[in-house]
């Protein structure tokens, strides 16, 4: 499962040009760092038409009615929602980070699964057409050995080189489990926790105060 995440980068044009895409001037001037992304946000994706890549704004969760944030690799390919995308509108989400958590539902504290180096992410996703412009969902898959003691499922993370294949075809064997080395999980401050928070502190190494409670908690599909 993913259900926040992060892209802290100043620019994105330093995004795109680490997806080897292109990045229009006013998508550009869209963007802003975000350190708690949650569904239904305006975050940005890179998609291909076979000619060019390039990144484009797109909100998070098929469906306008009860966003589907996230397909299981698994059954990608059979499910109705998600088959056509699977087959035809492949995308990556960009990302520095994701968060899953741990501990007593009453003080449940997160813990920032990201690059050791501080580098990118490539998250495997799916986008579909939307009232407001294009949608996506995150593929997930089942946790490898540094996320599975806090969760049992982590979004497909696609190592750069085969960024190109994802997008030229379905490719279901890229659909696995981060390898070794790829993450490091990280407790960070429960700021977090709540979608009303989206700045630096986010990030900062956990505190010792009692959690901050979600006030917006939004009941979705998490797959």
């Amino acid at each position: 499962m993913c259900g926040r995440f992060s892209l802290s980068k100043r620019e994105l044009v330093e995004i795109a040009d680490w997806l080897e895409a292109e990045l229009a001037a006013e998508v550009a001037a869209q963007y802003r760092p975000r350190y708690n992304v949650a569904p239904t946000d305006l975050h940005f994706i890179a998609r291909s038409d076979g000619k060019r890549r390039v990144v484009l704004p797109a909100r998070w969760g098929f469906s306008d009615e009860k966003p589907l944030i996230n397909a299981r690799a698994e059954s990608v390919a059979e499910k109705p929602s998600f088959r056509e995308a699977f087959a035809r509108r492949r995308c990556v989400v960009p990302a520095d980070g994701f968060f899953e958590w741990t501990g007593d539902k009453k003080a449940r504290r997160p813990i920032w699964f990201h690059p050791p180096d501080g580098g990118l992410l490539a998250f495997a996703g799916l986008w579909e057409p939307g009232r407001d412009g294009p949608r996506f969902t995150i593929l997930t898959t089942e946790a490898n050995a540094t996320v599975a003691p806090v969760h049992d499922r982590m979004p497909v993370i696609l190592p750069p080189a085969c960024i190109g294949e994802w997008l030229a075809a379905p490719r279901a064997e890229l659909l696995v489990p981060a390898a070794p080395g790829v993450l490091l999980g990280t407790p960070v401050s429960s700021r977090v926790n709540s979608v009303e928070h989206d700045d630096p502190a986010c990030l900062a190494p956990q505190e010792t105060e009692e959690p901050v409670e979600n006030p917006r908690d939004r009941q979705l599909k998490l797959l």
